[in-house]
């Protein structure tokens, strides 16, 4: 046989062997079998790896921040503190990355990017990186690495300073009883001499007055109250001097019962001026309009809280200039204000006329030695101007508004004089709530009436103000 047909046959046997066939069969494709098996297990290490690699990085920015916010507070007053601080968070940032990132198996890594940056009251970290992963079966298709990259940010928000100046009506209907029965009681026991007096009636030689000691709720003693329960709340800050409070009660006049004052360190000086220690009357309740002035000075009847109205067009003015400073609250040199008004928001624009001249007074000139006698010009009850609040926004504070509205006023008798004066005032009550929603700023606009809604109220103002003391440049 020669050479070719000995060939000839050897295929020929070849091809009629099956299981040779699948030998060859078999052994051709278990190669890419197991090249794509072992890039699934490199993918699968890929995906590990830059799951710890994010960890890292979102450790890293949250180390970071946390850091740089921490240093700040507990060195406000050192001059460089924002870029000490932002330092300090940077170097923590780094080394809590390297911590997490060098346990993560045949990466090389390297940080582009690790960078805090303050903005108003926000420190924002941005941390990115980038990793080669080494293959162990891609080898074989030429994919020698993998590689990862991502970009984390983390923020937080600093601790704002912050100013409240707390204006409080105390005029003659904020003596009303929180409650309709309580009115009825007082207007009954009252008729002595007021005649169906249920509020204005409360002054400290009027039968009024003494049937209401410790009996009967008004709605100054609800306010004082909340006040009180207030100052428990701003008395425990996230950094020293992070706020002030000042009380600034009003009638006519802007009076100050307690200036501007630090809550860490002079709580007990604003509970004194706010008598929260004391049962009844508290400082709200005998601030109430007793036809003279209070918290006058230099025997000036044109100072002080002033009498007869509610002269929220003198007030609002005065409370601007009384601001200082209109800051962003980046620094307790650079508090942001607060003005937390609470009012039924009825004005009346009432003062006294001196018989000899005719000068007005916003208080009755006859209480004062040397000054002539004078007489009330009568109740004017109108809406308040929200442009006034205008001006005071635009400066730069927040005006928080508690109304307490001016609820109907009944009458239990027929005295002519209280008839036609409940009469008035039960003109406008409707229409009060909508110029006050007008002045306060947006969304900083709440309602209460009852002991239980006035403190819920006072408290959430509080609140929203720390919430939304985010500032962005």
């Amino acid at each position: 046989m020669t050479r070719a047909g000995r060939l000839k046959g050897r295929a020929t046997a070849l091809a009629s062997n099956a299981e040779g066939s699948i030998n060859v069969l078999f052994a051709l494709a278990v190669l890419p079998t197991i090249g794509l098996v072992g890039l699934g297990v490199d993918y699968g290490m890929a995906i590990s790896s830059k799951t710890r690699l994010d960890n890292a990085a979102d450790a890293a920015a949250l180390a970071g921040v946390v850091t740089a916010k921490e240093f700040i507070a507990a060195n406000a007053q050192q001059s460089d503190v924002t870029a000490s601080g932002i330092k300090a968070g940077e170097s923590q940032a780094l080394k809590a990355f390297n911590a997490n990132a060098s346990k993560v198996p045949f990466a090389t890594v390297s940080l582009s990017q690790l960078e805090i940056v303050r903005t108003g009251q926000t420190l924002d970290a941005t941390v990115s990186y980038t990793a080669t992963v080494q293959s162990t079966f891609g080898r074989i298709f030429g994919l020698s690495a993998t590689t990862l990259t991502n970009r984390v940010n983390a923020s937080v928000d600093l601790a704002s300073y912050l100013d409240f100046y707390l204006m409080v009506d105390v005029s003659g209907s904020m003596g009303l009883p929180t409650k309709d029965s309580d009115a009825e009681v007082l207007a009954m026991q009252s008729k002595e001499k007021q005649g169906n007096c249920q509020f204005a009636c409360h002054f400290p030689d009027s039968v009024g007055w003494t049937k209401a000691a410790g009996k009967i709720q008004l709605r100054s003693d609800a306010v004082n109250n909340a006040v009180c329960e207030l100052l428990k709340r701003a008395s425990t800050p996230v950094v020293p001097n992070q706020y002030r409070i000042g009380i600034y009660p009003f009638i006519n006049q802007l009076a100050t019962l307690a200036p501007l004052t630090d809550t860490t360190t002079s709580l007990a000086a604003l509970r004194t001026a706010a008598q929260c220690d004391k049962v009844w009357p508290l400082a709200f309740t005998n601030l109430l309009d007793t036809g003279s002035t209070q918290l006058f000075t230099n025997n000036d009847p044109k100072t002080g809280t002033g009498s007869g109205g509610t002269h929220f067009e003198a007030a609002l003015p005065k409370m601007k200039s009384t601001i200082k400073p209109y800051g962003n609250g980046s620094a307790s040199t650079n508090s942001r204000p607060f003005v937390f008004l609470i009012t039924d928001g009825m004005q009346n624009s009432q003062s006294y006329s001196a018989w000899k001249d005719t000068k007005t007074f916003s208080g009755n000139p006859s209480k004062f030695a040397g000054y002539p006698n004078a007489d009330w010009n009568g109740s004017q009850p109108a809406q308040i101007d929200p442009s006034k609040c205008t001006d005071l926004k635009n400066a730069g504070a927040t005006i928080s508004v508690l109304y307490i509205p001016y609820n109907i006023v009944k009458n239990y008798n027929n005295d002519s004089y209280i008839v036609w004066e409940n009469g008035r005032v039960n003109q406008f009550s409707p229409t009060l709530a909508d110029p006050l929603r007008k002045c306060a700023s947006p969304g900083f606009f709440y309602t209460a009436n009852t002991q239980d809604d006035i403190t819920a109220s006072l408290g959430a103002m509080f609140k929203q103000a720390l919430r939304v003391a985010r500032i962005t440049q």
